[in-house]
């Protein structure tokens, strides 16, 4: 019993620190990226104003929307805070669209394109690796290598072969 709990302890204990080190990239990586997205939708809304005061003022309305004004240590506990309560927010992209929208009207193509994919390659590589493990010998031999050889192939590589093909 002692041995599965270490195994397990050791698992979870790898989970929790892939999960912090995601989260911590997906925080990071777009502030690295330049620009400023806020900048980008105040040009947006103030096309046409002329007050520089007004342009700032509404700068600052969204820096605090986006909580893009506070330090940054802040910003990402904030971030886990709302990620937590599944609250992503504002979109930058599309805004005003919320994030849990744009996911929402996503999900059904998203499940619909991936469901027949996995039951396809499911069954496909169930029925594969039976035969192999039936037929010994040569069918296993190049079975194996063409297999690993197919999954390394990148999906939109193997759409343009697939386009060709059929």
């Amino acid at each position: 019993m002692k041995g599965y709990l270490k195994y397990f302890g050791g698992k979870f204990a790898w989970l929790i620190l892939t999960f912090f080190v995601a989260f911590l990239l997906n925080f990071i990586l777009p502030r690295l990226m330049p620009g400023d997205p806020v900048a980008v939708i105040t040009q947006r809304v103030t096309t046409g104003m002329q007050s520089q005061a007004g342009i700032q003022r509404v700068y600052e309305q969204y820096a605090e929307l986006f909580g893009t004004n506070l330090p940054m240590h802040e910003q990402f506990l904030l971030y886990l805070r709302n990620i937590a309560r599944g609250d992503f927010g504002i979109s930058f992209s599309q805004y005003p669209r919320p994030v849990a929208d744009i996911i929402a009207s996503s999900i059904g193509w998203t499940v619909g394109l991936q469901l027949p994919a996995i039951i396809a390659g499911w069954l496909i590589g169930n029925v594969l690796g039976a035969l192999a493990a039936y037929n010994r010998g040569g069918y296993d031999k190049v079975l194996m290598p063409a297999s690993i050889f197919a999954s390394n192939i990148p999906a939109f590589g193997m759409a343009v072969i697939l386009l060709v093909v059929f």
